[in-house]
């Protein structure tokens, strides 16, 4: 049966005398229609959980790598240059980014420097939901930026290196291992 309460610690099914099936939930706030106590249909609840977005702990992985974030022209051919270790590329009809260990990339070409990267060891099930959103929340109330790569498998996180130390130090007091 789908109710707010889908997955609340405190719901559970209630049949009325009239055989209707009913979802009851301690800390509910019924609908006023329903004087009768019970069954009440929930309408909202507090206890409401969805267990797909449970806080959730992931193990990281600091990469040893110093990595570019590189712009290019949109018809620009991939480069010779973008290969090599975790690379990431991707093309869009205003431009072709290129991730890439900044020892690459050629010194004219349009890139911020200095990123250090976090990957989530995975493989991560596609059925996940909230990877991206625990990790980047945390960082965001540490006041820290990032760049999101996902690949078939898991999920790369880059950060300045001036802020590598304190997203290491946030995601580990929110409960994830970050490994270097």
């Amino acid at each position: 049966m789908k109710t707010l309460c889908k997955s609340c610690d405190h719901v559970r099914e209630v049949v009325a005398a009239t055989g209707s099936v009913f979802l009851l939930c301690q800390l509910s706030r019924t609908q006023p229609s329903f004087p009768k106590y019970p069954p009440q249909p929930v309408v909202e609840c507090g206890g409401y959980r969805d267990t797909n977005s449970r806080p959730q702990r992931f193990q990281l992985q600091t990469l040893a790598d110093t990595f570019a974030i590189c712009r290019l022209a949109a018809a620009d051919p991939i480069p010779a240059w973008a290969e090599g270790g975790v690379v990431s590329i991707t093309r869009t009809a205003e431009e072709l980014s290129i991730v890439c260990s900044q020892q690459r990339v050629p010194q004219q070409v349009t890139h911020e420097g200095d990123w250090r990267c976090l990957r989530v060891v995975g493989p991560l099930d596609f059925s996940l939901v909230g990877v991206l959103s625990a990790l980047s929340g945390t960082l965001a109330a540490a006041g820290i930026s990032l760049f999101a790569i996902s690949t078939f498998q898991t999920d790369y996180l880059l950060v300045r290196q001036t802020d590598l130390a304190a997203a290491v130090t946030s995601l580990a007091a929110a409960g994830h291992d970050v490994a270097s």
